[in-house]
């Protein structure tokens, strides 16, 4: 698989996760604040009291699902294995309402691993032939993979430094 986006790095998502944090300490602020009618005011706290830890909960799970997932990826840059995808199909698939994307199924053979059954999804209709090599960046020990070059080009994404591009997975632009 390619690397997912992470939590905080989609911005509606951030937006709303934010708004629920603040939430519980609002709702409490507000009932010990006296800007709720006496009527209400030990409903408001107990809500508040409620809402706070879970809110907090809520935080530190992201915080640590995303720390866990860049840590998983910076394991791949640093101790992945370039191993050859060979493609065993590809087909036009909707990836939205409006964009069409090109999902492949690889062959991935590891040195030390048994092969192992790939599918990804490449933004546009490209045309890949069935029995292509690419390459593709394994972990060693996790079922952690990526693909390391562009399918319709079928070469592999050159770094400046004169290595291998590692650090992301390369995909076509969108198709208009």
């Amino acid at each position: 698989m390619n690397r997912p986006t992470g939590f905080f790095e989609q911005p509606v998502w951030t937006a709303l996760g934010l708004l629920f944090v603040c939430a519980g300490p609002l709702i409490l602020l507000a009932g010990l604040n006296g800007y709720v009618p006496d009527d209400d005011r030990r409903g408001v706290v107990v809500t508040g009291l409620i809402w706070t830890p879970l809110t907090v909960a809520v935080l530190l799970l992201a915080v640590v699902g995303t720390l866990r997932d860049q840590r998983v990826w910076h394991d791949l840059d640093t101790a992945g294995v370039r191993a050859m995808g060979k493609v065993t199909s590809a087909e036009h698939v909707w990836c939205s309402e409006d964009d069409r994307c090109t999902r492949i199924r690889m062959l991935v053979t590891v040195p030390g691993r048994p092969p192992l059954t790939t599918s990804h999804l490449i933004a546009g209709e490209q045309t890949i032939e069935v029995g292509t090599t690419i390459p593709v960046d394994v972990h060693p020990t996790r079922d952690v993979f990526r693909l390391v070059t562009d399918p319709a080009v079928g070469e592999a994404s050159p770094d400046p430094e004169g290595g291998h591009r590692r650090s992301t997975a390369t995909r076509s632009p969108r198709s208009t």
